[in-house]
């Protein structure tokens, strides 16, 4: 028994990325590719497990096709477990928010959309990533605290240090038992030093 799955991509990155997926599966399939189409060929002797394939399959094909086509609000999709840099969603919300990109992040399915393509976000997110890995050296607070700094760093251009000393100089953080933690609104706080406004998750 066989089931059949034909798919168009929009390039070269989201066919590499389906293929790469599927291949990691334990699934007796043949995935043939022309262009921008994909054909997956999915074998078994057990119709239900050709089914359950089946579904697994065509999830991740969605799911791969919404990180690199955008949809009716011209958003892209992308789950925060495939984000290639372990930056948290608060952190990443507030620097796209803060650099004029469209946001929305989708609780229940752990998704941020958004209107930047995913090399750019990719590259923003390193960034980010490289600023958060500094404050490994520092005794700062509660993530909100690491949030602030790493977000003004990354817009300003500041060293982490500047913003750490300027948060204590106008009173945004204190020092308590050795460490650096909030000490006034985080909504102002992120004004302040960042230079944005940030609206009410």
């Amino acid at each position: 028994m066989r089931k059949v799955i034909t798919a168009k991509t929009s390039c070269s990155e989201e066919m590499l990325e389906i293929c790469d997926r599927i291949s990691k599966l334990n699934i007796d399939c043949l995935i043939e590719s022309r262009e921008n189409l994909l054909r997956i060929k999915i074998f078994g002797y057990d119709k239900d497990s050709i089914v359950e394939n089946y579904r697994t399959i065509v999830s991740i094909i969605e799911r791969v096709h919404r990180k690199y086509t955008k949809d009716e609000e011209g958003m892209y999709e992308y789950s925060l477990s495939d984000l290639k840099y372990p930056v948290n969603k608060d952190l990443i919300i507030d620097t796209l928010k803060a650099l004029g990109h469209n946001v929305k992040y989708l609780k229940e399915e752990g998704v941020i959309k958004t209107s930047l393509e995913l090399d750019k976000l990719n590259e923003i997110l390193c960034e980010l990533n490289e600023i958060y890995g500094e404050l490994a050296f520092r005794n700062i607070g509660s993530k909100p605290v690491k949030n602030v700094i790493v977000l003004a760093a990354y817009l300003t251009g500041k060293d982490v240090d500047e913003v750490i000393e300027e948060g204590l100089e106008k009173e945004f953080f204190r020092e308590e038992n050795g460490r650096i933690v909030l000490n006034k609104d985080i909504k102002l706080a992120k004004k302040e030093l960042a230079g944005i406004e940030v609206e009410k998750q």
